[in-house]
């Protein structure tokens, strides 16, 4: 796909996310053009590129791309959470699943120009997952799941978030270890969370209950490769959520591969969509 298609492809995403939020569709639009013209982002990260290539010889996914000229080479999910966060500008964010800090990066760039928020990021590195699951039967539910791709391995000499510029750290709270774990410990109220660790459907069910207790009752829910499993689904039946679907940007086809969710979208309370009202939890 031609990068001119796949700029074309975002904006009908956007169309649509406008739509789900009931808000204009040329306020998003803005803040994607902001996005691609944040020339000290692109540099950033292309000396973040140029480091892992250099020192690390990690050269998967967009690492061998070489320098990129602009933001439309990273999938349309990138751009989601960067517009999402630019448009309501959440004090608490939580991300689960960091690998090289693709999403990360995105969302600490927004925060950066909102000028609040602090991203809470919860992962172990990739070399860590293996060694758990290898040698203790407790971390069983760290086992990756059966369609993640060598593109997602790497070794000790990275850390996750290895893509993430200088500049941009000032507002990330990183912590390793398990998001089951993790989880019930953090004491903030998040107002957006994204999903992106192991993406199996046992795993995902429990990480999704954990997350629901520590969610402002409007917060935004965005789960990556939500086409792994049923969780997502199984998620928004069970709490009469309404999502938005989006595909990719080219990758893998269009694929849908990205659920965003609106935990007060007023359609949750239409029985027509998301079904009997007294079903819905009785903290929303």
């Amino acid at each position: 796909m031609r990068i001119e298609q796949t700029r074309e492809c975002n904006l009908l995403n956007l169309q649509g996310l406008a739509q789900y939020l009931n808000c204009e569709y040329d306020l998003l639009a803005g803040f994607y053009n902001e996005l691609l013209e944040d020339k000290k982002l692109i540099d950033g990260i292309n000396e973040r590129i140029e480091n892992a290539v250099t020192e690390h010889h990690f050269t998967k996914g967009i690492f061998g791309k070489g320098k990129i000229d602009t933001l439309d080479w990273f999938a349309y999910q990138r751009v989601l959470v960067y517009v999402l966060i630019r448009f309501i500008k959440p004090e608490h964010l939580l991300e689960t699943g960091v690998f090289y800090g693709g999403n990360t990066v995105f969302m600490l760039a927004a925060i950066a120009k909102n000028g609040q928020g602090l991203l809470h990021s919860v992962d172990l590195p990739d070399s860590k997952i293996r060694e758990l699951y290898r040698s203790n039967e407790n971390y069983e539910n760290l086992a990756r799941h059966l369609l993640v791709g060598d593109t997602e391995l790497y070794d000790d000499t990275l850390s996750p978030g290895f893509l993430v510029p200088g500049y941009l750290r000032d507002n990330w709270d990183f912590i390793e270890g398990s998001s089951l774990d993790l989880i019930p410990k953090l004491n903030f109220e998040f107002d957006f969370y994204i999903h992106d660790s192991d993406h199996s459907f046992n795993f995902l069910n429990r990480e999704l209950a954990l997350a629901l207790k520590k969610l402002s009752k409007d917060a935004i829910v965005i789960v990556d490769d939500l086409n792994w499993s049923n969780s997502f689904f199984k998620f928004c039946v069970d709490h009469n959520l309404y999502p938005l679907l989006a595909t990719d940007n080219g990758k893998g086809n269009l694929l849908v591969r990205t659920g965003i969710v609106k935990l007060d979208h007023p359609y949750r309370w239409q029985r027509d969509i998301t079904g009997e009202e007294e079903n819905i939890d009785a903290q929303y």
